[in-house]
């Protein structure tokens, strides 16, 4: 037996945890909506304390090394949603065009996936940053605010179309993750294959909507000069709409149509001589 499913298996089986998504109570989802907010966002947390507390090292080696630094703790978050069968926004993207293209699901039930399970991140990373952070105060010292409120403005001050693009890449990263994990066998492979793509859109500079949900506002709940509109029309929807060209399009459509798509063709009727 192979050690992991191969791509066309793989889609298979994304596609089979799009009927289930689909086919869940209503509370369920909401509930595990609510929780991939919280746990993404412990991800985030880890993110902005080892950012503000290595700041010394970008003084000493550069802007990479920090940047590297951070990426490497990001993805703990992602293993705790995927590997719990939590509902991120970003991954249904995928999972639930999968499944539609593939006639297992309906339009509309993507679209209640998708609106249900975007408002559930929300909410979680919400409760995650005020009661568990800001109220907690883990972050309202030097240098983990100061390094907040500059993580938070650096992106406030981003012009939108390049938000989008980013969005763009940075959930055709996170969906290759769900995608390798899914095809791996054991828990150890699933959590490397988590972590490499995640590090990666990390390292790099993508971005994230869900995980925006809480370093961004974090960084607006300590004061970083961000207001709410601008937060929402340069950062949250930009990106949102990159991340649904990213994971829905880049991934799950054309993941579909190579693999999946041949196996809905009717075979030709064959050619009788008369």
């Amino acid at each position: 037996m192979s050690d992991a499913y191969n791509i066309s298996e793989t889609l298979e089986h994304l596609s089979n945890i799009g009927i289930k998504k689909s086919k869940q109570k209503i509370d369920h989802l909401i509930i595990k909506s609510f929780l991939a907010g919280i746990l993404l966002s412990f991800g985030g947390l880890f993110l902005l304390t080892i950012g503000g507390g290595s700041l010394p090292l970008k003084e000493q080696f550069g802007s990479s090394i920090h940047k590297t630094i951070q990426a490497f703790v990001f993805p703990i978050g992602l293993v705790l949603v995927i590997l719990t069968g939590a509902d991120l926004f970003t991954s249904n993207t995928m999972i639930l065009t999968i499944s539609t293209l593939n006639k297992k699901t309906t339009w509309l039930q993507l679209l209640i996936s998708w609106s249900i399970s975007y408002i559930g991140n929300l909410i979680g990373c919400l409760f995650f940053q005020f009661i568990l952070v800001y109220y907690a105060g883990l972050l309202s010292s030097d240098p983990y605010r100061s390094f907040s409120i500059q993580y938070t403005e650096a992106k406030g001050n981003t012009p939108w179309y390049q938000m989008f693009l980013r969005g763009i890449g940075g959930n055709w990263l996170v969906c290759l993750a769900f995608c390798l994990s899914t095809s791996a066998r054991d828990i150890n492979s699933k959590i490397v294959a988590i972590f490499l793509p995640i590090c990666l859109f990390i390292a790099v500079g993508f971005e994230h909507s869900i995980a925006n949900m809480f370093t961004v506002q974090m960084g607006m709940l300590l004061g970083a000069n961000v207001s709410i509109g601008q937060y929402i029309l340069v950062v949250l929807l930009p990106v949102t709409f990159g991340n649904i060209i990213g994971g829905g399009f880049f991934v799950g459509g054309l993941y579909w149509y190579l693999y999946l798509a041949k196996q809905q063709q009717p075979k030709d009727n064959p050619i009788v001589d008369v």
